[in-house]
């Protein structure tokens, strides 16, 4: 109990203190906007998970009050072709699946509607989310979008015709970021919807149908080259980059975010590098970094 208390003053003291961001109520291009700022930019990862069922709407209301400027979760297609936030492959970890269903090692693919409703999402977490459920995409963005807040969608499955069709519906259209690992995946949003923000995670075990040692997997030149191909504003990546292919990345106009950082040390040691923005389990502590960086 302690530890949320200290969490949640943590997220109040943020929102207290960072009073110059910009507001972002409803408007056009949002997302492009947010990549115009001149300061990092600071994302949620899968809400503010530290403190909160991940890929929860608590989650994301508590990184929303601790100011990020983008909430992150992930979403998958189950069984009726519905998308559902969940970050594994399979629902063992983060729900009461066995307990609720007498399912193990079933992904979301798997699941009706009815059946992903029955589950419990944050018990896991602590007994104060008991019978908070998953949601929905859509459920997820409307949290998120409303009063200002701009997600970033990372597609684990599911088609770019579907998500298109989402945000096209929604108006969501460049007010809010996508992003993959899956570069087919993003390929093809850019023939379904040219004009929304994607952003390329890596790295990937393959790069143009060849596999990468792990000395390949720092973003350079390469990567970057081959994730122009696909009209993307962005990477993120994990914390294997350098200054070098950070700044070749600008160079070609791409911006930078690195994931999933939790050290005060380590993300400023990144913001010196010059990344563009910090993908974090803590808003709050990366707040901090940033206003005690030298």
């Amino acid at each position: 109990m302690k530890f949320h208390k200290t969490l949640i003053a943590a997220a109040a003291i943020a929102a207290g203190v960072f009073t110059a961001i910009p507001d972002t109520a409803a408007g056009d291009n949002r997302a492009l906007e947010l990549l115009k700022l001149d300061r990092p930019i600071v994302v949620g990862h899968r809400g503010f998970s530290m403190g909160a069922p991940e890929n929860t709407i608590p989650s994301y209301q508590w990184a929303k009050l601790a100011c990020a400027d983008m909430v992150e979760l992930d979403f998958y297609i189950n069984k009726e072709g519905t998308l559902f936030c969940m970050h594994d492959g399979t629902l063992d970890r983060t729900s009461n699946i066995r307990e609720a269903l007498g399912l193990t090692n079933a992904p979301m693919s798997s699941l009706t509607d009815e059946q992903v409703r029955k589950l419990d999402a944050g018990k896991w977490k602590s007994p104060l989310y008991t019978k908070v459920p998953i949601p929905s995409f859509e459920e997820a963005l409307a949290a998120i979008q409303d009063q200002g807040g701009i997600t970033l969608a990372e597609h684990k499955t599911g088609s770019a015709e579907q998500c298109a069709e989402i945000l096209k519906k929604h108006d969501y259209v460049n007010e809010l970021i996508v992003q993959s690992f899956n570069w087919s995946f993003l390929a093809d949003m850019q023939k379904v919807l040219p004009e929304q923000v994607t952003i390329a995670l890596g790295p990937t075990n393959t790069r143009d149908g060849v596999k990468v040692s792990d000395q390949e997997k720092a973003l350079d030149s390469k990567w970057i080259d081959s994730m122009l191909k696909l009209g993307v504003k962005g990477a993120a990546w994990n914390a294997n980059v350098t200054k070098e292919g950070i700044d070749y990345a600008h160079h070609k106009g791409l911006k930078v975010f690195v994931y999933t950082v939790n050290d005060i040390a380590k993300a400023q040691a990144l913001l010196n590098m010059g990344v563009d923005g910090i993908i974090t389990d803590n808003p709050a502590l990366v707040w901090k970094a940033i206003a005690t960086r030298k």
